[in-house]
């Protein structure tokens, strides 16, 4: 994590940022902020189980996030409860099919999602979003469960570079159902904590030195707005 000086001057840079989503419009609440980490949650027509969202500026490039995110190697180092993760599937440039498993406390059994990462480049905001949601696929059945496959209803990553590339303010919004037998009130204390944990995690993991730029950033997503230099 960087020094609260550096924070503070980081936070005025990325002030514009932070006014591009509207929690409160969109009926989120805001819960808490720690370390510079807004935290919000929403409940959701037909769902016990509520939402959960965090904002907070990384000092880092979009590309080094996207590549973290979509990391399998290192995610033990700051992913709560990791067990296991693979990609499944590119069906496109911008698309990716992705496996997860958590390892959950004795006597819950473990939880397993299979979800796609969807990406686009908004110029006109000079946002990266990355919607997420459940999908089936054939090489990763539900039958073959770690134990009890559950279900991102919705989730998105928004990132906003700042102009020379070097920080991004991010947002993300996940709303996810682990299913089975566990009572939503309890699902709901659990998660509460996960946009914290997620963007603390991103913060000091995208700081190690075999981070590296996604391709998917600096070949698909309109380099020039983001500071970098086209590959070719």
């Amino acid at each position: 994590m960087f020094s609260w000086a550096l924070s503070a001057v980081l936070l005025i840079v990325a002030g514009s940022a932070q006014a591009r989503y509207n929690w409160k419009a969109n009926q989120w609440e805001q819960v808490k902020v720690e370390d510079g980490i807004s935290v919000y949650r929403k409940s959701f027509e037909d769902s016990n189980v509520k939402g959960v969202a965090g904002a907070a500026l990384i000092d880092a490039p979009a590309s080094k996030i996207v590549w973290v995110l979509m990391d399998h190697e290192h995610k033990d180092d700051w992913v709560d409860k990791f067990r296991d993760a693979r990609t499944i599937e590119t069906p496109s440039r911008l698309t990716s099919i992705q496996y997860a498993a958590f390892s959950m406390p004795f006597p819950v059994s473990d939880r397993d999602f299979v979800y796609a990462y969807e990406f686009q480049y908004h110029s006109n905001r000079n946002m990266i979003e990355v919607d997420v949601k459940s999908v089936e696929h054939k090489s990763a059945p539900e039958d073959d469960s770690v134990g009890v496959r559950g279900e991102i209803i919705m989730g998105k990553y928004r990132l906003y570079p700042s102009k020379n590339g070097k920080q991004t303010y991010v947002e993300v919004e996940y709303l996810a159902d682990p299913k089975g037998l566990l009572p939503s009130w309890i699902v709901n204390i659990v998660q509460k904590n996960w946009p914290y944990k997620t963007i603390k995690g991103l913060r000091k993991q995208v700081q190690k030195s075999f981070v590296g730029h996604h391709d998917i950033v600096t070949r698909g997503l309109g380099v020039q707005a983001l500071g970098l230099r086209q590959k070719k």
